[in-house]
């Protein structure tokens, strides 16, 4: 606009100075003249009309960024969101809010370790918090140009999740109980097989034992049906005239049908030829 303005005022004298040489020296009709002066004088009115408003619009077009510059100067630290925050029914808590255009917000929790984020370039901001199943207070905070700004803010789980939590806390403990049943239903089951298996061990051990004492007892009652002929070389055996034996007792079966016997030492039946009788 600058520029159409000062070509309309260049324009307008340059016609005007023509127009008056011609008049002066009567070359053109006076009617015509007149309508070449008054058109250059209408043309330097425009465009003195239109140079100082394109220069106002550009001293408007400046002003903003003056402006702009000295907001930016001005700013200073702040965090616009709500007070409050709940879950959805999944467990998921969000929390949005407004700040400097790409100032770094804080959050911190009770018991927890704080968070970090970044504006985008519109001053929007947001922490997402999964499985969030504690109501807790927590606080908000920036810094800028060493100022430091704070927002308290309340989370909620929603009665939603809190409903889906009890659910799933009592799925849980049903669990924990069938597991704690089926291993003590498994215990004693072992403890039973245990217990039949020690059994069958005892019944196995005593009837050996019984065996071994039954075998020890006819080992006794036959040794105690045999003569012990150890350390008997010297005692008095009986032999017979036409027998072949020799018999450690007179009422042995052997001598039933003897004669008569002879009493003698058993190296001395031995030594004329006489075995024990087998009767005894």
């Amino acid at each position: 606009m600058t520029g159409l303005g000062t070509l309309l005022f260049l324009a307008g004298v340059i016609v005007l100075i023509f127009g008056i040489l011609r008049y002066r020296k009567r070359n053109w009709p006076r009617r015509k003249t007149q309508i070449v002066i008054i058109s250059s004088i209408l043309a330097i009115i425009i465009g003195i009309g239109i140079i100082p408003s394109s220069e106002t619009e550009e001293a408007s077009n400046e002003k903003p960024k003056q402006t702009e510059k000295t907001v930016k100067k001005d700013v200073k630290a702040f965090i616009k969101s709500d007070k409050t925050f709940s879950t959805n029914d999944e467990g998921t808590l969000t929390i949005k809010g407004e700040t400097i255009p790409g100032g770094e917000v804080r959050l911190a929790l009770e018991g927890a370790t704080e968070l970090v984020t970044d504006a985008d370039d519109d001053g929007n901001f947001e922490f997402s918090l999964m499985n969030f199943d504690q109501s807790r207070e927590a606080v908000l905070s920036m810094t800028f140009r060493g100022e430091t700004t704070e927002f308290p803010v309340s989370l909620s789980v929603s009665s939603g999740y809190e409903t889906k939590l009890a659910e799933e806390k009592k799925a849980e403990a049903e669990r924990v109980e069938r597991e704690r049943l089926a291993a003590e239903e498994q215990k004693a089951q072992e403890a039973k097989i245990a217990a039949e298996k020690k059994a069958e061990q005892d019944r196995i051990a005593a009837a050996e034992k019984a065996k071994a004492a039954e075998t020890k007892r006819a080992e006794a009652e036959r040794a105690a049906a045999q003569p012990d002929t150890s350390n008997k070389q010297g005692e008095t055996v009986y032999i017979t005239a036409t027998g072949s034996k020799y018999h450690y007792s007179q009422s042995c079966q052997g001598l039933n049908n003897s004669n008569g016997e002879t009493a003698v030492t058993v190296d001395e039946a031995k030594a004329q030829g006489f075995t024990l009788c087998g009767f005894e």
